[in-house]
Order: C-alpha cells, then sequence, then structure tokens
C-alpha cells in the first residue's frame, strides 16, 4: 500500500468539509436576520427606505433621518426556529443506512440593537446603530443523521455604523452610511472514516488497521472537523428620499457588499481507534490556521409611504445579490486541514426578491397599530438544497403595536410567523462526505421584538 494515493483519496472524499460557512437556516432569505426593529418587525419591515418611523432609519433608509425626531431606540428580539428532517441517510455504496438520531433542531436567539438619530441643524440630522444582521446558529448534534453535512454552525455578523442625511431640494433628501462589520463563523462537521477506509481499500485490509467494516455508518470512528473564524470589513449605504406630499413619499436604498477575509483556526480530531488507518493516510489530530474568503451580498430596495388620516400604508420592493455566495474555499498552510478542505463548498445561489405590504394605523393619540405580509423568494434551486439551506419561498405575517408611556417614551411590541415551509432534498455526498441525505426538511420561524423609543 502506497501511503500518497490514500491520502489523495481521503482529501478528495472529504472536500465537502471545507466549508467554513455551514450557515443554517436564517429568518429571512440567505443567511440575513430582518429582527433588527421591534416596529418594523409589526408591519413586515414593509416601510423600508421610506418609512422615517423611528431610529431605526439610521440603519434602513438614511435619507429618511431628517423625518425622525430625536431619538435614542433600543430593542430586542427573540426568534425561534425548529428545523426537522424526515428522512434517511446512507454510506458506503449508498446501501448502508448511517445510524443516529433524527436531524432535527430547535434554537431560540436573542438579538439586541441600538439606534440613535439627532438632528444638528435644518436639513442635516446623523445617526448611529448597532445591530446584528447576520446572526445565526443550528445544533443537529454529533450523533445525528445528518452529522456527514453538518453537526453544529453559529455566524454573528455586527454591523456598526454612522449615517449623516442632508436636503438637497425641499422634496429631496440624501443619506449614507460608513458600516464597519464583525464577522465570526463556525462549523463542525463529523469525517466518516470507516467510509474513507472501505472507499479505497478492501474489508479485510480495513479491518487489519482497527476498522472494522460491520461499524460503517455507526459512530465509532467518526472523526471531527471544526472551524471558526473571524474578520471586521467596512462598506456602506447610500440612499434618497422624495416627498411628493407632507402624506406621500418614495425612498430608494443600496447597501453595498462587504467583503471579508474570514482568518482562525481549524481543529481535527480522530479517535484512537482510527489512528492506525489515519496515520497511514498522512492524516492526523491537529489545530491549525485556515481562512476563506466571505462576501455578505448588496441590496437595493425601493418603498413608498401614503397617509390617510389615522391610516398610513406601505410596500417595499428589495433586491439582493445572492449569487455572491457561489462557493467557499478554505486554505490552510497545514498538510491534514489542506487535503480535508481541498475542494470548496460549491452554492450557486441565484439573485432574489422580496416583496413587503403592511399598514399602522392610530387608534387613539396613545396605541398605533400594524400588521404587515412579506415574501421572500428563495435563491436556492431545487437541486443545489442543502441540510443547511433546506428552505422555500419565505411567506411571513406579522402584527404590532406602539404604546406611548410617556411625553418622551414609547413602547414597540413586534411579532412575526413565517409559514412552515418544507423542502425536499436529496444531498448526494457519498464522492465527498460519504454519505448520502434525502428526505424533506421542514423549517418553522416565530419572531417576537419589543423595544423602548426615547425622545431627546
Amino acid at each position: 500500500m502506497k501511503r500518497q494515493p490514500l491520502a489523495k483519496t481521503i482529501a478528495a472524499t472529504c472536500a465537502g468539509l471545507g466549508a467554513l460557512l455551514a450557515i443554517n437556516p436564517a429568518f429571512a432569505q440567505g443567511y440575513y436576520v430582518d429582527e433588527q426593529s421591534a416596529l418594523r418587525l409589526g408591519d413586515a419591515f414593509s416601510g423600508g427606505a421610506a418609512s422615517a418611523s423611528d431610529a431605526s432609519a439610521a440603519y434602513y433608509s438614511p435619507a429618511a433621518m431628517l423625518l425622525v425626531r430625536d431619538e435614542l431606540a433600543i430593542n430586542v428580539a427573540a426568534i425561534s426556529v425548529r428545523s426537522e428532517l424526515k428522512g434517511s441517510a446512507e454510506t458506503g455504496d449508498g446501501s448502508v443506512p448511517v445510524s443516529g438520531d433524527d436531524a432535527e433542531a430547535d434554537n431560540l436567539d436573542f438579538l439586541p440593537t441600538l439606534y440613535f438619530v439627532r438632528n444638528l441643524s435644518e436639513g442635516f440630522s446623523a445617526g448611529a446603530f448597532i445591530n446584528a444582521p447576520y446572526a445565526t446558529g443550528t445544533d443537529f448534534g454529533d450523533d445525528s443523521i445528518a452529522r456527514y453535512q453538518t453537526t453544529e454552525s453559529e455566524i454573528t455578523g455586527i454591523d456598526a455604523g454612522l449615517s449623516l442625511a442632508f436636503r438637497v431640494h425641499e422634496k429631496v433628501s440624501i443619506g449614507g452610511s460608513i458600516i464597519a462589520q464583525y464577522m465570526n463563523a463556525k462549523t463542525a462537521v463529523a469525517i466518516n472514516t470507516a467510509a474513507l477506509c472501505l472507499g479505497e481499500l478492501d474489508a479485510a485490509t480495513c479491518g487489519s488497521l482497527g476498522i472494522d467494516p460491520a461499524n460503517l455508518g455507526s459512530t465509532t470512528y467518526d472523526g471531527t472537523f471544526v472551524m471558526e473564524g473571524h474578520n471586521t470589513a467596512f462598506g456602506f449605504n447610500l440612499g434618497a428620499l422624495v416627498e411628493f406630499t407632507p402624506h406621500s413619499r418614495l425612498g430608494l436604498n443600496y447597501r453595498t457588499r462587504i467583503a471579508h477575509e474570514l482568518t482562525g483556526s481549524a481543529t481535527v480530531e480522530f479517535p484512537a481507534a482510527a489512528e492506525t488507518f489515519t496515520n497511514l493516510a498522512g492524516l492526523e489530530s491537529t489545530k491549525a490556521d485556515g481562512r476563506v474568503q466571505f462576501v455578505t451580498p448588496e441590496t437595493a430596495n425601493i418603498s413608498y409611504f401614503h397617509q390617510l388620516g389615522n391610516l398610513s400604508l406601505q410596500a417595499d420592493a428589495s433586491w439582493t445579490k445572492w449569487s455572491r455566495f457561489d462557493k467557499l474555499q478554505v486554505e490552510s498552510r497545514n498538510s491534514t486541514v489542506a487535503a480535508l478542505a481541498s475542494a470548496p463548498q460549491v452554492y450557486d445561489w441565484n439573485e432574489s426578491q422580496r416583496f413587503a405590504l403592511g399598514a399602522n394605523y392610530q387608534l387613539n393619540p396613545q396605541l398605533t397599530l400594524r400588521g404587515g405580509f412579506a415574501l421572500d423568494m428563495t435563491p436556492i434551486d431545487k437541486d443545489k438544497t442543502k441540510i443547511d439551506f433546506a428552505f422555500d419561498d419565505y411567506k411571513a405575517i406579522s402584527l404590532g403595536m406602539s404604546y406611548v408611556l410617556t411625553e418622551a417614551m414609547t413602547l414597540d411590541v413586534g411579532y412575526q410567523h413565517t409559514m412552515t415551509q418544507k423542502r425536499d432534498i436529496d444531498q448526494n455526498d457519498l464522492a465527498t462526505a460519504g454519505a448520502r441525505l434525502h428526505g424533506e426538511v421542514t423549517t418553522e420561524v416565530n419572531s417576537f421584538a419589543a423595544g423602548l423609543r426615547w425622545a431627546l
């Protein structure tokens, strides 16, 4: 037996481990999290760039800050996500069942946000924000049938920004933001060591190396591959607001892509029972450097707002260049990590569109009620569905309210229910991760947010 060919085979078989960001279903499409404002959650974020409803305009629509009072707003959102696969997994030649628990995950994430707007002079406003528009995670566990595709993943993307708005005409304002974006991501996956051996060597030889073929599909010889990386990069927002009348306006906003080189560590561990085989293959338990290029996509939206007495109506259409998320390639100077991540993880997403309609009704001077509906088109083709991204078109219904507690303080509450998403999956990774996963993935999302606004 020659060591180098076996190592090459294992490198090819483990190519699916090369994704640093195995990001699981988020709360809008892709991995963006909508829940950045309690007020806007209540109307399905239908106001977009034209709302000017509160200090969150500093993030969503800087040009609209001129219509916002001097204000500080804090919010906390709680997002419940449940994902479950009803299906099975196979390994080897595709006929050996993968044993393990059902692939299901329940997550409850809390996201705080902070917004500030100050009118500095006539026709000139400034604002600031801190929020987490990319923040999610899922833990399927080390023993699930999906462990060779993913066991755990987390992503945290925190934006901090400064915004300015100028009135350039009595009916036209422009604005922009400078954004500092911190990204941290972690992924973990099981290595199907038994399948690696049996894919290259006969059963008797694997047995002599300590890999019992009878344990194929079990966790007995599973290794682990964990990567975590982080980076800070910069981008910006640009927007405009056109006020046709005091009660009717149109907003435009564009947010740039932000390119990251996430750097961190990769940890590879193999069980003692598999050491003879992994040593022969040129692989070892190790912790080493790793990096990957990652881009959060640009997005553009157009919004309309119209006031009819106590009733206001809002509409928003947005576009996101999710084709930025095409593939992820991990690089490392360590030979084991480089072998396990020798090929990129391919996603090949498409651009997508989101549409939202909403309404606000001021029932009395203290209480405003709101509601909305949103449709977010999936950027993922059916044949590219993965357990990490097994979502269909995102349909959500929102309800909310604002209550004036004092002259200076207002309470905002919002709730959003996402229609149950079901997506068929046939993730055939026999040639990469040594396993095939198929069935139907069901995802349920419910979001609640509360916030306080102080007039300054």
